[in-house]
């Protein structure tokens, strides 16, 4: 018996749903990826943000302990 008789190569089978071949690959799906790429960005951003906000609190919180000689003072 020949061997593509046991063992098929998969490029010969035929898909029943689409009647083509089955050696097509698949295409990437380049929407999704940009997609995830600008929620990565869009969550890091936000991020950034909020790091910046928490700096600027504790700042204005340590000025405001911090009695220092301003320019009106002189």
């Amino acid at each position: 018996m020949p061997a593509e008789i046991l063992f098929p190569v998969f490029s010969d089978l035929i898909d029943p749903a689409t009647n083509q071949k089955g050696n097509d690959m698949a295409k990437p799906n380049y929407q999704f990826k940009k997609r995830q790429k600008e929620l990565a960005k869009k969550k890091k951003k936000e991020e950034k943000r909020k790091r910046k906000l928490e700096n600027k609190a504790v700042e204005t919180d340590e000025t405001e302990k911090d009695p220092t000689i301003s320019m009106e003072d002189r």
